[in-house]
């Protein structure tokens, strides 16, 4: 035992030595002294500033400890703050860094305030401290911490955070947050080892729109450099507004694993509980969602898949129609030798103005990993809408490769059937055929469609690529296509099915163009003969390209009404912005304005040219956001609901009143006119007549004041300046001849339905009372009014002899 007192004796002298020293360290040594050299260090390496303006204090029981205050560290090259914390704490154990390993005690960081920004490039604002310190010349590689050439192995007894704030920002995504109250605390933390977490916050955001409270709690294992994760027991809250939902309870719970070598998932015991709002263009309103995966494992290279009893349901409202969602899949095991499970079945129903079931379901699965097939994919769905039905069937067999990760959808067959009162036969069978090929390794998809409408060819191709940013070129090419048969909402006037409040169509209906924000498309549309919104268009051929949230509509040409179309149009998402600058050439105005607005007020052959543009997020923002201009031609027409000329020729009885006459649009009257050219601008909604010429056999008309035309009221209030001319000829320019040359107001007010018309003669009297006079004169004596005044004296006292002879 004399060799053990030895040991003892030595071990325990060496210990002295050392508390010895370690407490000498503390009492003489100032760490404060070593601010400056640890600054300049920092930014030698990392060319970042790094201010230690409190206090930095050295402890040595119960274990070897440095505490510092007011720590704050710049963003490089720069003196914008990258991090600070008010109080920092870390010890280490003294007797394990003998054997080259760093155990800390505690970390305790108080205050933390760091601001973590991702560029455009991807990189993160703090990737240059994680990577190792550039080499000196003449120096291994720094940054690597070693005892006699073997790396120190880091082991934390605890982590604790309190009072920490994040702000993030990410200029690839646009996203802004924050991260307010922070606070975690683990346990024992060292490389692939598990160890307890517990982490609490407030998250708040603009972009997006966040305002929630989160908790989490989980027993973790990370391996960064496996690319491993796992957590056990993982427990998730949160309340708040989160990204596009507003969560009344949102949890979260059960054990998973990513390994990012093997691309693979593991997941046993998981619930998933939702109650609360989602927002969109079409937002849902009291979802109650639950999810439960007992169990779930894939590994897609490896070609492997095994679910047991996983379950979706979802119940809420679709704007103010109820809903359900609900997913089913029993058993599915796939491996690199078998596949097989029973069927996947899911199914969507919507009760309101319009009733919807959808059901989806899988069947017969054989094969292997990578010749998986699905015998049966089936698509049935019944669409009601006041009388209109519609049903869908449809299927088709499933080809796949999980390793290769591609799947075919090769021989899709079915019938579209519509059954609405409005059609001749009462119904309408639509026969379709289509494929769907996808790798999703390379990216890439392709699908096609046929169909058979009303006896006329439907062909639809589609190729996507770059998933995440999907990039579409496509193309529609059809015989005839008749939207008014196939979207009843597209029909003039539609009110849709049910009756009652519910059915009507809002006071003021939205704008959302947010669906072409994660779009980014381009093809070509021709269709031989076109009906959309009671408009008939024949040769109909476009191009469309979307990208940034914006959709252009290009090269746009039709045939229609004996003339032609031709122009652009676009749609902005960003500014919820319209625009559209189309040409009408030489068009036949009375049967387009039937067809379309059902009211035919103009008639004639007509060039229209458009350049207009409106802003807003819903109709009637956009109706008073409207600018631009508009020019109109017209030959050989008339204008209906009003006769100006025999309204002209009553005007004895009223002129000597001085009384105007206001009459009320009738359909059965019209003014003719060979020629009519019109120029308007469009400001905020309010258009202005700028040039206003009518040519008509007896009238020529002129704009006058106002001239303003009111499309958020939809009403006129303009005033049409009439001069009768050519009166020499036939009987109604006798009638008119007193009128001649004499400008009649004409003032159009009114909704745009049924305008009044109200002859304004109550400021023309003195004109016509004057060519009532000079007409007199000529009629009765045979004097002309415009000859020279002693002439026409004499004239007049020679006719007055003549009378009393």
């Amino acid at each position: 035992m004399r060799w053990f007192k030895r040991i003892a004796i030595g071990a325990a002298v060496l210990l002295a030595v050392a508390a010895i020293g370690l407490t000498a360290l503390v009492v003489l040594v100032d760490p404060n002294h070593y601010k400056g050299p640890v600054a300049d260090a920092v930014k030698k390496r990392y060319d970042r500033t790094l201010r230690m303006d409190g206090n930095v204090r050295f402890s040595v029981f119960p274990n070897l400890g440095v505490e510092i205050e007011k720590l704050s560290l710049s963003e490089p090259r720069s003196t914008q703050i990258f991090a600070a914390v008010d109080t920092a704490r870390v010890s280490v154990a003294v007797l394990p860094l003998l054997s080259g390993r760093i155990v800390v005690d505690r970390v305790r960081v108080v205050g933390l305030k760091a601001n973590v920004v991702r560029y455009q490039s991807g990189k993160f604002n703090f990737e240059d401290l994680l990577g190792p310190a550039p080499k000196a010349p003449g120096q291994p590689g720094g940054g690597e911490l070693d005892a006699g050439g073997k790396p120190l192995l880091f082991d934390v007894a605890g982590i604790e955070f309190s009072g920490g704030e994040l702000a993030l920002r990410d200029y690839m995504k646009g996203t802004s947050m924050r991260v307010e109250r922070l606070s975690a605390t683990t346990g024992r933390v060292a490389p692939r080892t598990p160890f307890d977490m517990e982490l609490s916050a407030r998250v708040l955001g603009q972009s997006p729109r966040v305002d929630a409270t989160i908790q989490v709690q989980g027993r973790l294992t990370v391996d960064p450099e496996q690319r491993f994760f796992s957590a056990k027991g993982f427990d998730l809250k949160a309340t708040g507004v989160l990204p596009s939902i507003r969560a009344t309870a949102l949890t979260a719970q059960g054990d998973l694993a990513y390994d990012g070598q093997r691309q693979a998932i593991d997941a046993s015991g998981v619930a998933v509980a939702f109650q609360g709002d989602v927002a969109g263009s079409r937002p849902l309103s009291g979802v109650d969602l639950r999810l439960d995966a007992p169990r779930l494992n894939a590994g897609l290279a490896e070609g492997r898949v095994q679910v047991e009893k996983l379950s979706l349901s979802a119940q809420g409202k679709l704007g103010a129609d109820p809903f359900e969602l609900s997913l089913s899949a029993p058993a599915l095991h796939v491996s690199p030798q078998s596949a097989q499970g029973e069927a996947l079945t899911a199914r969507v129903s919507l009760d309101g103005k319009r009733d919807l079931d959808l059901r989806v379901a899988l069947s017969g699965i054989s094969g292997t990993a990578d010749k998986l097939s699905i015998e049966r994919l089936a698509l049935d769905g019944e669409l009601k809408e006041g009388d209109r039905v519609v049903r869908l069937a449809s299927a088709s067999p499933v080809q796949a490769s999980l390793p290769r990760r591609k799947v075919s959808v090769p021989q899709l067959t079915g019938q579209l059937e519509i059954q609405d009162p409005a059609f001749p036969a009462s119904q309408m069978a639509i026969p379709i055929k289509g494929s769907v090929r996808a790798n999703f390794e390379k990216e890439h998809a392709v699908a096609k469609l046929e169909a058979t409408i009303e006896g006329g060819e439907f062909n639809a191709s589609a190729e996507v690529s770059q998933f995440d940013e999907p990039r579409i070129a496509f193309t529609v090419a059809a015989d005839t296509l008749d939207l008014d048969k196939l979207l009843p909402s597209a029909r003039p006037g539609a009110a849709g099915g049910g009756s009652g409040a519910g059915a009507r169509a809002p006071a003021d209906p939205p704008v959302d163009l947010s669906a072409l924000e994660d779009i980014t498309a381009s093809g070509t549309i021709k269709v031989g003969k076109l009906v959309a919104r009671g408009l008939k268009a024949s040769n109909v051929s476009a191009s469309v390209r979307v990208a940034k949230g914006r959709a252009d509509v290009s090269g746009l040409k039709a045939s229609l009404y004996g003339g032609s179309l031709s122009g652009s149009v676009f749609a902005d998402a960003a500014t919820n912005r319209i625009g559209l600058a189309p040409t009408l050439t030489n068009v036949a105005l009375q049967p387009l304005l039937s067809d379309v607005k059902h009211k035919d007020g103009l008639i004639g052959r007509a060039t229209v040219a458009l350049n207009l543009t409106a802003t807003g997020k819903t109709v009637g923002q956009m109706k008073r956001a409207l600018n631009g201009t508009a020019s109109l031609a017209v030959r050989d027409g008339a204008v209906k609901g009003v006769n100006i000329a025999q309204s002209l020729r009553e005007f004895r009885s009223l002129l000597s009143a001085r009384k105007d006459d206001a009459r009320q649009h009738q359909d059965a009257l019209q003014t003719d006119f060979s020629e009519m050219q019109a120029q308007l601008v469009f400001a905020s909604g309010i258009g202005t007549v700028r040039s206003l010429s009518v040519k008509a056999p007896l009238l020529r008309v002129a704009e006058g004041e106002p001239a303003r035309i009111d499309v958020p009221g939809e009403r006129f209030d303009l005033v049409a300046l009439v001069t009768v001319v050519n009166t020499s000829t036939g009987q109604d320019g006798k009638d008119l001849a007193d009128l001649r040359n004499v400008t009649v107001p004409v003032h159009v007010a009114g909704p745009f339905a049924s305008p009044s018309y109200t002859i304004q003669w109550s400021k023309v009297a003195t004109d016509v009372l004057r060519n009532t006079v000079k007409n007199k004169l000529k009629e009765e004596l045979g004097i002309e009014p415009s000859e020279s005044g002693d002439k026409l004296r004499g004239k007049v006292k020679d006719r007055l002899k003549g009378l009393f002879r």
